[in-house]
């Protein structure tokens, strides 16, 4: 039988995409790939870029960035050379104790050389300081190698061509203990960007790698994290404009942390290579978590994205995890949301695959699910509604909570429960009367139920369930493309005639 997929949405986004993804279940390290051309979060006025995130139908904005950020004169920088175990400034701005730099006005400051047990200090209240890294080693046995108290802002550049490496202690003197702070390698109390070209490699061996208590945008870079704890966060927000970010994390990846106020705590990725290993969240919003675009690959985490309202827009996102893949929950336990409007996903979960204490709507995209094996998860789990009008749905896992789309959905879905559970790598076909393959996947764990929806599930057509057999062609994340089918045991007939069709035995799925 010949695998013709025939749903346009689903052929052409995979094509697209297929030379940059990551086969999570082989745990590669993710294909760098040419980022996609999703424009970044707000607008540009007098000079003044503001982020803008919409929360609870409300507009939250901040100005962070301003144009003048990533602009400055030649003439106007200050050199600081570390040599070591002391410092020498080439200009105003910054006094040098030892080790230990402090810069106290606005300004730019190249900062070259290394320290072995050193600090770099900003203490510049009101102030706009840009720290040009253009090769620096720095280790503090103290706390932050980089430590910003007081500013307006600090701009973080990494100079072309170089390579810097910020280390701290496994064990911290707080400058202010009363808050046990500072509590990252680099850690800033006012809003911190960072950008350039060159490469930043850091190691939180006491807590965090980076951390903001305002905002946090990185802008570009090729940035390197590894942390006892969380790796990138920002409390009012994260915003990832681009670059290439690897993380190893005993906590969470990237973070987003104000639990105090509700239009704050986001999360928003435009575009970028990140690869994720992390102990707990790959990604955690306390509220909004937006993906616009950019490649996520999340080898390894306890749950891979969670936020009370999660946005999917475009992208490749892959995701491992131990628990939950895609989580939209809350203390609240209900009211949440999880948004799918485009873009490419895998989710490899032991726990629910795409779970909502709450909603789910889809309009676009393909999202395929490779879900639990106990029972007492589901590939799908929501609490309230999951409303799919558009894009390629394929959701496989164990059958005692599995659910469908709802039928209040515009597309058809099909929900096939089997007799018994298959084997890891039984082939499962699915196709019409005529022969045409809707789709042929080969997950790489037992399963017992199929969640499927596309625009060719079509009202009044006729389809065939075969398991077993064999397939030829490209398999991406376990579904094949092009190539020919050989059918296995057909297990049941069926045709579409309302929104949600049941096939054999399907659980009762949801909480």
């Amino acid at each position: 039988m010949k695998t013709n997929l025939t749903n346009n949405l689903l052929r052409s986004s995979i094509n697209l995409l297929v030379t940059g993804i990551l086969v999570m279940a082989s745990c590669q390290k993710p294909t760098e790939v040419d980022p996609t051309d999703d424009p970044t979060p707000g607008t540009a006025e007098t000079g003044t870029v503001t982020k803008t995130s919409t929360w609870n139908g409300t507009s939250t904005v901040g100005a962070h960035e301003a144009a003048s950020d990533y602009v400055w004169n030649a003439s106007d920088v200050v050199p600081i050379k570390l040599n070591g175990t002391s410092i020498t400034i080439g200009g105003a701005g910054a006094t040098a104790s030892g080790s230990v730099v402090t810069i106290t006005s606005a300004g730019t400051y190249s900062l070259s050389g290394s320290l072995t047990n050193g600090q770099v200090i900003v203490n510049a209240k009101d102030a706009v300081v840009r720290l040009i890294l253009d090769g620096v080693n720095i280790h503090s046995s103290v706390n932050a190698p980089v430590y910003v108290k007081k500013a307006e802002k600090v701009v973080l550049v990494l100079a072309d061509n170089s390579t810097n490496v910020l280390t701290d202690a496994a064990n911290y003197t707080y400058d202010v203990p009363a808050d046990e702070e500072p509590n990252a390698a680099v850690f800033s109390k006012s809003d911190l960007t960072i950008f350039g070209t060159g490469t930043l490699d850091v190691t939180g061996n006491f807590g965090d790698g980076i951390v903001s208590k305002d905002g946090l945008i990185v802008k570009s870079g090729n940035i390197t994290v590894k942390s006892a704890d969380d790796a990138i966060r920002g409390k009012d927000y994260l915003v990832i404009n681009d670059g290439k970010i690897t993380i190893d994390a005993k906590a969470d990846g990237l973070k987003s942390s104000n639990d105090s106020d509700a239009a704050l705590g986001y999360v928003i990725i435009d575009k970028g290579d990140i690869s994720i290993t992390s102990g707990d969240d790959g990604v955690h919003a306390e509220t909004s978590l937006t993906i616009n675009g950019g490649t996520v690959s999340i080898l390894k985490s306890y749950e891979g994205l969670e936020g009370q309202a999660i946005t999917v827009n475009a992208g490749t996102i892959h995701i491992t995890s131990s628990d939950d893949g895609i989580n939209a929950a809350s203390t609240a336990r209900s009211g949440n949301t999880l948004t799918i409007n485009g873009g490419y996903m895998f989710v490899d979960a032991n726990g629910d695959g795409l779970d909502a204490n709450g909603s789910i709507v889809m309009t676009g995209g393909v999202v395929i699910v490779a879900g639990p094996t106990a029972s007492n998860n589901g590939a799908l789990d929501y609490d309230a509604t999951f409303n799919i009008t558009g894009g390629y749905l394929l959701a496989v896992g164990s059958s005692g909570m599995a659910q469908a789309p709802g039928t209040s959905s515009t597309q058809n879905s099909v929900l096939i429960g089997l007799t018994s559970a298959q084997a890891a790598g039984t082939v499962i076909n699915l196709q019409s009367g005529d022969g045409k393959s809707l789709f042929t996947f080969q997950p790489s764990k037992k399963f017992q139920s199929i969640a499927f929806s596309s625009p060719g599930l079509t009202n009044g057509s006729s389809f065939s369930v075969y398991t077993g057999g064999t397939a030829t062609g490209t398999a991406t994340d376990g579904l094949y493309q092009e190539g020919t089918y050989t059918s296995g045991t057909k297990f049941a007939d069926f045709t579409v005639s309302t929104a949600v069709t049941k096939v054999g035995t399907t659980g009762g799925g949801g909480r």
